[in-house]
């Protein structure tokens, strides 16, 4: 059987396979590894496809740029999903930084640049890889945290967010999209006492006080912004130095 490449990039996109591998190729088609890579040879050759890296293409004809994005940031590792200042940017609670996508993994992946978009995976520990649905846009389906979870990995890593400081904003443009409870359980299941004390503290000062069991929070004090200097107000009620 021979393929054509308009039989094939018809069926792919009908199967949403957009972002692809040669393996994905031979399952798909039922055919041989030496035939799928001159397939993916006479395609890449035709500019039909684009190599994303060794042995991953998408198809060409996908031109919305937000969903190139979302669909290399988890198409080159599985499993992963779309987090930290990403998913903030995609749920409109901070403006978008260009040519940056953050990717949760429990794996190591190196950084990757496609098209002139830097590709960050941040490798997270398994038990802290949860709070992610599947979202479809257009042609493509792809990984991506939840709102809650999105917030508490940026909070939790915030050199992959928008810096402590402009959490307070984020919340606050969140309250009314998010549940306060999945937040909160989210946040016990990181078992990070610092994260869950930062978190009360911020809620609070947006006027939402919650509570939270002693054996939860830490012993001593931590500071607010992790980067910044062990000075400023501190607060005993959630052992709270606001260094900001």
């Amino acid at each position: 059987m021979r393929l054509t490449v308009s039989y094939v990039l018809q069926r792919l996109m009908d199967e949403g396979f957009s972002f692809f591998t040669v393996e994905d190729l031979c399952r798909l088609f039922g055919i041989k590894p030496n035939y799928g890579a001159q397939v993916v040879f006479r395609m890449k050759g035709g500019g039909y496809i684009k190599e994303v890296e060794k042995g991953k293409y998408i198809v060409s004809d996908v031109e919305n740029e937000e969903c190139v994005e979302l669909m290399v940031g988890v198409g080159t590792v599985a499993p992963s999903y779309i987090s930290f200042r990403t998913a903030l940017e995609h749920y409109d609670l901070c403006e978008k930084k260009e040519d940056e996508v953050y990717v949760a993994t429990p794996k190591r992946k190196n950084t990757l640049e496609f098209e002139n978009t830097v590709f960050k995976f941040v490798t997270i520990k398994p038990y802290k890889f949860f709070g992610y649905h599947r979202e479809e846009k257009e042609c493509i389906s792809y990984t991506i945290a939840d709102i809650e979870k999105a917030i508490l990995d940026s909070m939790e890593q915030v050199e992959y967010g928008v810096g402590m400081e402009n959490m307070f904003d984020v919340l606050e443009r969140a309250l009314p999209l998010i549940s306060l409870r999945k937040l909160i359980e989210y946040a016990v299941r990181f078992r990070e006492k610092s994260l869950v004390a930062r978190l009360g503290y911020i809620l609070e000062q947006l006027g939402i006080k919650i509570d939270v069991p002693e054996e939860l929070l830490p012993r001593g004090f931590i500071k607010l912004d992790p980067s910044g200097e062990r000075k400023g107000k501190w607060n005993p009620h959630w052992r709270i130095i606001d260094n900001l």
